[in-house]
């Protein structure tokens, strides 16, 4: 027998299904991911035409049934379409930035109110900021979301011993492989120079500091941070990120 929930949550992405129908992976307020079957949306007179868009926020409900991965929507209204951000297609791909990191690293139907908070956070950011802050907003809020995946960078101190980090004139040594800063013993192939204040800031973004990153700490993240989420989440390559320029 299924049952009836209702919920709201934020389109992640979509795939066609047949000819006039879709699956789509929403990141609910409660109940997690979770992958919904809209059938007959594609159609230009359907009731719920429009309410899938990427991410959009919407009021959804379906059916659930037990043993079933792929639950059928019934209803979907467009709380929040983010106008703001779709007028500008360099937004739309700093969205869908974030809408891919959490579609394909979020376990299926495992409530997770921190990302939910988050990605809502780093949307009505979006809306608000300017074309010039687009960038650090988004490099920002994938380091907060690498927290919420475990795997965060270890900032403190050596991660493989817990002396004292290396480096010097300024900077720190980080290992890309290690997942965090290391003393002059413990190099490896995949050690770069970060500067203090690049580690100092992601040190206070993890503490839940409000976002400021300087252009000379956004390059620097941006530096390792494809290598890192290859190494440390089984491989995951952000096609999106790589068409974010």
């Amino acid at each position: 027998m299924a049952n009836i929930i209702k919920c709201r949550g934020f389109v992640l992405n979509t795939m066609p299904f047949k000819e006039s129908s879709l699956i789509a992976s929403v990141l609910t307020n409660n109940l997690g991911k979770v992958k919904l079957l809209a059938k007959g949306i594609r159609r230009p007179r359907s009731k719920m035409c429009g309410a899938m868009e990427r991410f959009n926020f919407d009021e959804l409900i379906y059916y659930k049934r037990d043993f079933k991965e792929i639950y059928t929507l019934s209803d979907a209204v467009v709380i929040d379409s983010y106008s703001e951000i779709r007028g500008d297609p360099y937004k739309v791909s700093a969205a869908v930035v974030l809408c891919e990191f959490y579609d394909r690293t979020l376990p299926a139907e495992a409530p997770d109110r921190a990302s939910f908070s988050e990605l809502t956070r780093f949307l009505k950011g979006l809306k608000k900021t300017g074309r010039t802050g687009v960038r650090a907003l988004v490099v920002g809020h994938l380091c907060r979301a690498l927290s919420g995946s475990g795997v965060m960078p270890h900032l403190n101190d050596c991660v493989r011993c817990h002396r004292p980090a290396g480096g010097g004139n300024g900077r720190l040594d980080f290992s890309v492989m290690a997942g965090g800063v290391v003393c002059d013993k413990h190099h490896d192939d995949t050690v770069i120079g970060l500067s203090q204040q690049t580690v100092k800031t992601l040190v206070n973004l993890y503490r839940g500091a409000p976002l400021e990153l300087s252009d000379n700490a956004v390059r620097e993240i941006e530096s390792f941070m494809v290598d890192y989420m290859h190494l440390h989440l089984n491989n995951l390559n952000l096609r999106s990120l790589k068409h974010f320029k």
